[in-house]
């Protein structure tokens, strides 16, 4: 009865990883295609499931022949790090507040916070290209920044404010004895612990902010101040698309978010290791 009971739970792992080998090819296959498509001849484009006919490197140097590649990664590269630099530091103090102390004001700034989550970024570009001609920040980094900041608050905070409630308070009395400060005791504790979270977030919004094309469409027309992404617009012309250096600058682009995957994968399970522990 054990044999046969054995046999059957390992056809049904067996079946639900064939599955999930199936959905993970579905996903794949759209970098698969981006790849594919960056190295085909344009004549190839209008046949997608078909195998190159040749492999050319040609949409390559037209991407770096056209564009300034390493601007365009410089200007992502700044305003990612600067955007994640204020949410991360402010978002995980204010998270680490509302989680601790108990009172309805700061219950009421958490719904607040939460509140923003309901708001499409979208819907607000009308009052934000106003505010920014207001300000004179147009064409400006730092506005890229404040943007996505905002834009990143409210979900920065609900994961903070959650998974600080996991974190024992043994852990803070003990650093209060020991005759630490609330702001060292946070540093030095608490916001070490709270990396499984700051990985996450990271992820998350590190992806969106390098992908997007709106935003840096509105309130970026400088070119030497454009992100990588945007630089695609420089392959549409008035009656013409030249896809084959659009898929090249894609690839280009995915590269970085690759590389950085992988070290935050490692710390984030370092930092669920680390969570984990309890006082």
């Amino acid at each position: 009865m054990q044999s046969y009971t054995g046999l059957r739970k390992n056809k049904l792992n067996a079946f639900v990883e064939i599955i999930l080998f199936i959905i993970s090819l579905i996903f794949l296959y759209p970098v698969y295609y981006m790849i594919e498509a960056s190295v085909k001849p344009a004549k190839d484009f209008y046949t997608p499931l078909q195998l190159p006919t040749s492999i050319i490197w040609d949409n390559y140097t037209a991407v770096f022949n056209k564009v300034n590649v390493w601007n365009g990664f410089m200007n992502s590269l700044l305003i990612c790090a600067g955007t994640l630099a204020i949410v991360v530091a402010f978002c995980s103090m204010g998270g680490y507040v509302i989680s601790r102390l108990n009172h309805r004001f700061f219950k009421l700034i958490f719904f607040i916070f939460l509140s923003g989550m309901i708001i499409p970024l979208q819907t607000s570009m009308i009052p934000l290209f106003k505010l920014a001609l207001l300000f004179d920040l147009m064409n400006t980094r730092t506005l890229m920044v404040l943007i996505y900041t905002a834009g990143t608050i409210p979900l920065a905070t609900m994961l903070y404010v959650g998974y600080t409630k996991n974190i024992p308070i043994e852990l803070e009395d003990a650093a209060f004895i020991d005759g630490s400060s609330r702001t060292r005791m946070f540093w030095r504790i608490i916001f070490p612990l709270l990396l499984p979270a700051t990985g996450t977030l990271v992820v998350i919004s590190l992806f969106g902010f390098w992908n997007d094309f709106i935003t840096p469409l509105i309130f970026m027309q400088d070119q030497n101040k454009m992100t990588l992404i945007m630089q695609i617009y420089r392959f549409k012309g008035a009656h013409s698309v030249e896809y084959g250096p659009i898929f090249a600058l894609c690839a280009l682009a995915t590269v970085p978010l690759v590389i950085i995957f992988v070290f935050i994968q490692k710390y984030l399970i370092k930092g669920i290791t680390a969570g984990a522990i309890k006082g």
